[in-house]
């Protein structure tokens, strides 16, 4: 068994961008680009390369066999796809870049290579494909709740992104509507403008102006009564 502590002081940024720039080919496979907040990348089920973010946040969008959307949040310093095994790959995905960004574009087989020269013991796809467990959760959790707790999980899981300014007062991440809100917990914007009220009554949330502050996350918490919330 792995710690977690270990898994997340090896695989970093800084790790695997040293380990892909020891090849001398690294620049022949490797790219790096500015992404524009609104850009969006369309994916198939054919994947050539993966891609890292250096900076910013993403939403990644994408579908399986039932045809239905599903969602999660990838923050700075992670891989947003990495394919893991061939056939498993999502039909149809969105990388959609929700602030101004920078991503790299890796060949799949050159990291491929990397990784078994430089990672024998597989650390870094342990660590995405443990991310990815969490996140397999928290969607499987979205599909059994209502649709007002969809909307508070979302906010949970979007407050990870946000600024903590005490141990219970978060401002949220600045690209946040109440149209993607809806979008990202499956519901209407109209339900969605009516739980902010009724947080906003109760003193756990202040929306009016931006950014969004969470004033008391415990409560909000507390109010999905989910024991275990990962942090994606």
């Amino acid at each position: 068994m792995y710690s977690k502590e270990t898994l997340e002081s090896y695989a970093t940024f800084d790790n695997i961008i040293k380990f892909l720039k020891k090849d001398p080919r690294f620049h022949q496979y490797c790219s790096q680009t500015k992404m524009p907040a609104g850009t969006s990348i369309r994916l198939d089920g054919s994947r050539n390369v993966c891609y890292l973010l250096e900076r910013g946040y993403v939403k990644y969008n994408f579908s399986g066999g039932d045809g239905m959307r599903n969602f999660y949040i990838v923050y700075p310093g992670k891989f947003i796809t990495l394919p893991v095994v061939e056939g498993y790959i999502p039909n149809a995905g969105e990388i959609l870049f929700l602030d101004e960004s920078v991503c790299w574009t890796i060949d799949f087989e050159f990291l491929r290579k990397i990784l078994f020269s430089e990672d024998p013991k597989n650390l870094i796809l342990v660590s995405f494909l443990n991310e990815t467990r969490y996140k397999m959760y928290v969607l499987a959790t979205m599909r059994n709740l209502t649709a007002e707790n969809r909307i508070l999980l979302t906010l949970v899981r979007l407050a990870n992104f946000g600024m903590h300014v005490s141990a219970n007062r978060i401002e949220m991440p600045p690209f946040l509507t109440h149209s993607m809100i809806a979008e990202l917990a499956s519901t209407s914007r109209s339900l969605v403008t009516r739980t902010f009220k009724k947080l906003h009554n109760q003193g756990i949330l202040s929306s009016s102006k931006r950014p969004w502050v969470i004033e008391d996350y415990s409560s909000l918490q507390e109010s999905l009564q989910i024991s275990d919330i990962p942090p994606y």
